[in-house]
């Protein structure tokens, strides 16, 4: 591992169990068993490493919903997408400091704009990957009145940073997985979708 890669490993695993505001310089480097002055010749700064490491952070936590997303499969049915979510929030928990560095990168990312495109690079993998699933999920059923499956997964990823921001500020009353994707189902019928298509014609 060279001393890059050393100072972004440590950088993002820092960020993961300390949090933006306690993740210092003289920590990274302690724990890359690299020198100070290694940041700013591999980086330019601490905050563009810290940025580099917020981006990577993000990226990880978005793999395994992206590859999960990949594979092949049939449509989730009502009682498997209930225990899904909730496999979804349990990984908040495991990852609290990470989840607070992902809000902090979205602010940070007004002022920089190398973040910016990296999380928006990772954004992007995910909604392609969401709307792959969808699209999947309407070939097993071609008498469903189809949404846009990008605008549906663009939906559902504003929905989950809701989740996150309910989960972070009060975790207790965030209804469990399958109370959501029960709601998501009843809700879905309050409105046929033939009625909505003929009134923009």
């Amino acid at each position: 591992m060279t001393n890059r890669e050393a100072l972004l490993e440590s950088s993002t695993a820092l960020l993961r169990d300390g949090g933006y505001a306690d993740t210092t310089a003289r920590a990274i480097a302690s724990d890359a068993g690299v020198s100070l002055g290694a940041i700013g010749y591999h980086f330019g700064s601490t905050q563009k490493l810290l940025d580099a490491a917020l981006a990577e952070g993000v990226r990880r936590w978005f793999e395994p919903v992206i590859e999960l997303l990949a594979q092949p499969k049939a449509p989730p049915t009502l009682a498997q997408l209930g225990p899904a979510l909730d496999g979804l929030l349990e990984t908040l928990s495991r990852n609290r400091p990470l989840v607070i560095a992902y809000f902090e990168a979205l602010v940070r990312a007004e002022r920089s704009p190398a973040l910016r495109t990296a999380l928006a690079a990772d954004f992007h993998a995910l909604r392609t990957a969401l709307t792959r699933g969808i699209e999947q999920i309407l070939v097993h059923r071609p008498e469903a009145v189809a949404p846009d499956p990008q605008v549906a997964a663009s939906l559902i990823m504003a929905t989950f940073d809701g989740l996150i921001i309910q989960w972070l500020l009060d975790p207790q009353r965030l209804p469990s997985g399958s109370l959501i994707a029960e709601t998501l189902q009843r809700a879905a019928t309050l409105a046929p979708v033939e009625t909505a298509q003929a009134s923009s014609h």
